[in-house]
């Protein structure tokens, strides 16, 4: 226990001799968990906003002026027996006929073209929303049987997939950036650690000569360095979640906005799961950063 408060007393020593090139190596650290979370967060709303997308996909199915309305409640029992549809809603003809006439209310050549009609010009219409935009083809294709398609005069298929793809294609863009960029943080940090052991085994040579002849083991003379880089990424790790929490605390009112209202959720992910991807960060860091010490002890370090 005695060693051990030493190697970290030395270790501390070391980190306030060399300030400024710590201030660098955590800041470095810093950048490379930034955008390890960055990348995370983004993930974490593509996921969600796809999900919004797809929950407000549909198809509306307009049968001819005419058909009864018995018709259309068949084809709707045989869509809900379909394991691919979530939801179906049925819309009469006279349904049909006011929500037409509510949302041109005010155009007066349209409404009184219906009226010279004299007669509902509508026929039944069902809103299909299916689990997945992935569903659609299939269901409509289900439509096309006989029983179905002589009465059918439309099918409206709001065409979300080619938005969903946008927004997959644009995260896949942001992702590879962000993976490039941590990369780099990475390295530079990894070279920085690199050359701050290097640099405190040259400043150190005289004390670990004296350590060797008072007979200090070889383990006591790489504690301090080891402890170090430890300590570097437990005070990085620190700084990473007081600036991650309380900014995604701060978006994520704004993305239920955008969203008109839809919860997001990342702040419940966050406090759920926050131990394990702050705890998961802080292994993999050390672990690189310990590496990267023992290469430069392995190299540097005479014991």
């Amino acid at each position: 226990m005695v060693s051990f408060i030493r190697a970290i007393r030395f270790a501390l020593q070391n980190i306030w001799r060399n300030f400024w090139l710590s201030v660098i190596t955590v800041t470095m650290l810093v950048l490379t968990l930034l955008s390890v979370n960055l990348l995370l967060v983004m993930d974490f709303v593509t996921s969600r906003a796809t999900q919004y997308v797809e929950d407000r996909i549909e198809v509306s199915v307009y049968f001819k002026a005419g058909t009864p309305q018995e018709k259309a409640m068949n084809a709707l029992a045989y869509l809900r027996n379909l394991s691919q549809v979530r939801d179906v809603q049925s819309v009469t003809a006279d349904e049909a006929l006011i929500r037409f006439k509510d949302r041109h209310a005010g155009e007066e050549a349209i409404l009184r073209s219906v009226t010279e009609v004299g007669r509902n010009p509508f026929g039944p219409a069902l809103i299909i929303r299916a689990k997945s935009a992935a569903d659609f083809p299939f269901i409509l294709e289900a439509l096309d049987s006989p029983q179905f398609s002589q009465d059918i005069r439309e099918k409206d298929f709001s065409n979300y997939e080619q938005i969903i793809r946008r927004i997959q294609q644009t995260t896949d863009s942001i992702r590879l950036f962000g993976f490039g960029l941590c990369l780099i943080f990475l390295t530079i940090a990894t070279l920085i650690i690199f050359n701050t052991v290097r640099i405190g085994i040259f400043i150190h040579r005289e004390e670990i000569g004296i350590m060797k002849l008072v007979g200090a083991t070889d383990g006591f003379v790489r504690a301090p360095f080891l402890i170090e880089v430890i300590l570097y990424s437990i005070l990085a790790t620190v700084i990473v979640s007081a600036i991650v929490l309380p900014s995604i605390a701060a978006l994520d009112p704004k993305l239920n906005l955008f969203f008109s209202g839809y919860s997001m959720g990342i702040v419940p992910y966050f406090q759920k799961n926050g131990w394990m991807i702050f705890g998961s960060e802080l292994a993999g860091l050390t672990v690189i950063n310990l590496f990267s010490t023992y290469v430069a002890m392995r190299r540097h370090l005479r014991v």
